[in-house]
């Protein structure tokens, strides 16, 4: 920090012995982003003439929530929608309190990056059930699996977060075998026993066929599925299809690699596999998430009466562990559908944000009036980027709750300036709480840390924390708020809830002992020890046996599911003839989402997002590095610059989403990225249930633009 208390620099903490000092580069830049120019200082609101111009957080609180209630007053509640991003979510203050605000008014539309991103656990969950006792654990795991994730670049999705190369390299010492599906080598599959490299949008086929390779070999748990599963037969039939030499055709792979997934994975004592975003957004997401559940189900890659629980927990509520299922519950029917998408009724991965800027344009009684976007940067995230522009400029009412001025800030009524991270108190509960989500995500170890505020905000600035704008509105709004412990539902549990006091403000500390209520590890211990971050001293945790009567069980033969394998097997219907290539989507080491592409130490290797292609197809259209290329599909275009990677499958063209500016003011590719949102429909080609469109996987031509 420097003497105005601003930070100027980060380092690893090599005593703390969860991440051992591993530091991603966004961690060590993360100081810029506190103090990069582009920071708002103060929130904005646009005047008279069309300017967003400082305005006083107070007096914007005020508008807002006289401008809300007009609205809600007008044309009730569906007029008003929420857009959470990815970010809503790692600040468990805002999340409660922001929720809390929504439940208060009984909004419905609530729309999240979760419908496009990996919807697909969520569905396949419900049609699957859920194992109260839990899955294995990487740092117990004799195999892992990884369907179309990189955790060594994301430091998510399979592998623990904290230190994740040195984790996998210990992993592998004592033998785990590391089995990787995914069209590029990437950095993790560089590290596999198994990579199987194929063309992209084919992952059904290929867990297809590895869980048929594991029946017909006799690698299932008889035991387990004889006790706890239902629909094995009918997953045996459904699977029979998928042969090696059916799937090599299929999928462009050697038909062997899936006999020898199933033996490595089959054969292990324990261990799990899990899909990640590129999975998801590839066209199968339910039955591509499904399958991964059968197989970890047939393969009994569960906690069992009496085993030990590695990690319990420390900041998420208290639970009992128990040798059970839960049963599958509604996949969808949650309530009335989008005027937009009448065709899909709410399912359990919640609203299709793909058809909100459709369910924003669309006129007539119902129309969302009004959105609230909070953590996210729906001109960068969102599929079709056109559209996205032209429903937020067709709303009355847009705020934003952002440090920058993004390209959706800057379409906004207002702009509401929070504190950064680092000039808040924080904790590690929303990483820890991850484990609802995917057997593959939160902790491994018993971790758990707070961290006071260490930064001050910026001299002369008028910023809160996020939650307090929510609070201010809905004080003024006359609200009673309840908050909830937590940031996702841990199934099985009952969610601690807290009325909050209305004429008093809490202070950031208060709330998080709130969503830390009845938690394994008091928070409070956490504040007295900083330096104490393992609990794994604390009293051990078995599992418990079956609750007497239980007759729950796991579903392997969802009739739901196994519809969209059966349209998967009819072929590639999404194949075009005259666009050979197939784009995919990857994931950068120094971004996160939009997050990081303004600094530029942590942009200056690749400058933007490249169009990566293979070196024989950049040479074939007489390409070199740093070329621009126009990158056309069934639905648009964009340009960007292209660059070899030797590590893709011929034929593919794989590039980095959330980057690229406004639509409506062009710019220059090597300047601001290219945003792939161009080329994506939200109508055509849109999953069941989530309405995920195909955003990865998208059949398109690639051509030299005629200036270089």
């Amino acid at each position: 920090m420097d003497e105005s208390g601003r930070p100027v620099s980060a380092r690893g903490d090599k005593e703390n012995p969860h991440s051992e000092g591993f530091f991603c580069l966004k961690g060590k830049h993360f100081p810029e982003i506190h103090t990069a120019p582009s920071r708002l200082r103060h929130s904005l609101a646009r005047d008279d003439s069309g300017e967003l111009v400082p305005i006083d957080a107070e007096r914007a609180m005020d508008e807002v929530a006289i401008k809300l209630q007009r609205i809600l007053d007008q044309y009730g509640r569906n007029s008003v929608a929420v857009y959470m991003g990815t970010l809503f979510y790692q600040l468990p203050q805002t999340a409660a309190v922001a929720t809390a605000w929504m439940d208060a008014l009984r909004l419905r539309l609530r729309f999240s990056s979760g419908t496009i991103d990996q919807p697909g656990k969520q569905t396949a969950a419900a049609a699957h059930g859920y194992w109260l006792a839990g899955s294995h654990s990487f740092d117990e795991a004799d195999t892992w699996m990884l369907v179309g994730t990189n955790p060594l670049v994301a430091i998510s999705g399979g592998i623990p977060h904290a230190n994740p190369g040195r984790r996998l390299k210990r992993a592998q010492a004592r033998g785990m075998q590391l089995i990787v599906i995914d069209p590029r080598r990437t950095e993790t599959a560089r590290h596999a026993a198994l990579h199987i490299q194929p063309r992209p949008g084919n992952d059904p086929a290929i867990l297809a066929g590895i869980l048929r390779e594991v029946i017909r070999q006799g690698f299932v748990d008889e035991d387990f599925i004889r006790n706890n599963v239902d629909g094995f037969e009918r997953l045996r039939e459904e699977v029979e299809p998928f042969t090696p030499d059916l799937v090599a055709a299929r999928a462009g792979i050697d038909g062997h690699q899936i006999e020898e997934a199933a033996r490595i994975f089959g054969t292990a004592r324990k261990g799990s596999a899990t899909a990640g975003t590129g999975a998801n957004m590839s066209g199968w997401s339910n039955i591509s998430e499904y399958l991964v559940l059968c197989l970890n189900t047939i393969c009994g890659r569960f906690r069992r009466e009496g085993d030990l629980v590695g990690n319990p927990g420390v900041l998420t509520t208290k639970r009992a562990f128990k040798a059970q299922a839960m049963a599958p519950y509604p996949v969808d029917g949650f309530g009335e559908p989008l005027r937009a998408r009448p065709d899909m009724p709410p399912a359990v991965c919640g609203l299709p944000t793909s058809a909100l800027a459709d369910e924003i344009l669309l006129g007539g009684e119902g129309q969302i009036k009004a959105l609230v976007v909070i953590g996210g940067n729906p001109m960068r995230a969102w599929p079709d980027q056109n559209k996205t522009r032209a429903a937020l400029e067709a709303l009355e009412l847009h705020i934003c709750v952002d440090p920058r001025l993004t390209d959706t800030a800057n379409l906004a009524d207002y702009v509401l300036a929070p504190k950064l991270p680092l000039e808040t108190p924080g904790c590690s509960l929303s990483t820890e709480n991850l484990f609802t989500v995917s057997p593959a995500l939160g902790y491994t170890e018993r971790y758990g840390q707070y961290a006071p505020a260490i930064a001050s905000p910026p001299e002369g600035s008028d910023l809160r924390e996020d939650w307090e704008f929510f609070y201010g509105l809905a004080q003024r709004m006359k609200l009673p708020l309840e908050v909830a412990a937590g940031v996702f539902p841990i199934m099985g549990v009952k969610t601690p809830q807290s009325p909050l006091d209305m004429e008093h403000k809490p202070s950031s500390e208060k709330l998080l002992d709130l969503v830390t209520k009845d938690s394994w590890i008091p928070l409070e211990r956490l504040r007295e020890n900083q330096k104490k971050v393992l609990f794994g001293d604390e009293d051990s945790v078995y599992v418990e046996a079956k609750d007497e009567g239980c007759e729950a069980r796991l579903q392997v033969g969802s009739e739901l599911m196994f519809e969209e394998l059966q349209d998967f097997a009819l072929g590639d219907r999404f194949d075009r003839a005259t666009y050979p290539f197939r784009l995919i989507s990857r994931r950068m080491a120094n971004t996160f989402n939009s997050v990081g592409t303004d600094i530029d130490a942590l942009t200056k290797r690749y400058g933007t997002n490249p169009a990566f292609m293979h070196p024989d197809d950049l040479a074939e259209a007489d390409l070199s590095r740093g070329d621009l290329v126009r990158i056309k599909s069934p639905h648009g275009e964009l340009t960007a610059v292209a660059w070899p990677d030797p590590d893709l499958r011929p034929g593919l063209v794989s590039m980095c989403h959330c980057w690229g500016g406004d639509p409506s003011k062009p710019g220059d590719a090597r300047e601001t990225g290219s945003n792939v949102g161009l080329l994506i429909s939200v109508s055509e080609d849109t999953a069941r249930f989530s309405g995920i469109p195909l955003m990865s996987a998208l059949p398109v031509r690639v051509t030299p633009t005629s200036s270089q």
